[in-house]
């Protein structure tokens, strides 16, 4: 075989290889958005209040009430497709819309896995073991992906622009039992310390030191943070957290306080 011919039968194996890979790539794509579009159709049901738009459901109940709670995303019928699904994150003009996983015994299951529970290098918006299922801790730390067609947390990258972050505060979780609503005061450029085993939600000092490093421990030429609104070691918050692009060895965050459970006020 002469050295032209096997250059050319190289430059082929390259080019095929190359495109299965790229083939690969798109249809899992495909596969995930149809996932996460199945599981948005269980969850948003007809009888369900627009989650976007409309308080009036959460007006309806507040934590102590006799009266049932009325869930605007059906958990119940999500658990039936996967039961690691516990909640529903929406953040109101953006495509963060989707469900929220907790695995009983893997906090690296849903990396790899969408929310369906099947192989997905998209994953699926997560908390870990540390983190109990009620929201009503100190710090409850939700990891989503950045990925490159700008689906899962990619959109948390919005919150950049200040424009952007004035407009949209607001953050939305459901579960069978209650709805939370946030309001959004840090977007920050953070470290990548793994935050649930660096500070400890039991200790006052821990939950105070989490706070204080949202200013110190940040890329401050890509960070926002309000000046609005007080957030103390007493209140509930959420931390939204995936990666960045640019600095890998860092995390980029968006953190959320707790201010109504069912239309109530919570602080």
């Amino acid at each position: 075989m002469s050295k032209r011919k096997y250059i050319f039968i190289i430059c082929l194996l390259v080019v095929a290889v190359g495109a299965a890979f790229a083939g690969y790539y798109i249809a899992e794509g495909m596969y995930s958005k149809s996932t996460v579009a199945d599981m948005q159709e269980i969850a948003h049901t007809e009888d369900s209040t627009d989650i976007e738009g409309s308080d009036s459901a959460e007006e309806e109940t507040s934590v102590d009430s006799t009266e049932e709670y009325q869930a605007t995303v059906d958990i119940a019928a999500l658990q039936e497709t996967n039961p690691d699904i516990f909640a529903w994150i929406n953040i109101p003009d953006t495509d963060i819309d989707y469900p929220i996983v907790q695995h009983p015994t893997d906090d690296s299951y849903y990396l790899k896995h969408g929310a369906n529970g099947m192989y997905s290098t998209y994953g699926c918006p997560f908390i870990e073991l540390s983190d109990s299922q009620t929201f009503l801790e100190f710090n409850t730390i939700i990891y989503g992906h950045n990925m490159n067609d700008g689906s899962m947390f990619a959109p948390l990258h919005d919150y950049e622009d200040k424009d952007f972050y004035d407009e949209h505060r607001e953050i939305f979780i459901y579960t069978a039992d209650h709805t939370f609503t946030y309001e959004v005061f840090a977007a920050v450029m953070y470290s990548d310390i793994h935050i649930p085993y660096y500070f400890d939600d039991t200790l006052e000092s821990d939950r105070t030191a989490f706070l204080d490093s949202l200013t110190e421990d940040i890329v401050q030429d890509r960070s926002i943070i309000s000046e609005d609104i007080s957030v103390t070691e007493d209140d509930c918050i959420i931390t939204l957290s995936t990666c960045d692009k640019t600095l890998r060895s860092n995390r980029y965050l968006v953190v959320a306080v707790l201010t109504q459970i069912d239309g109530q006020d919570a602080r």
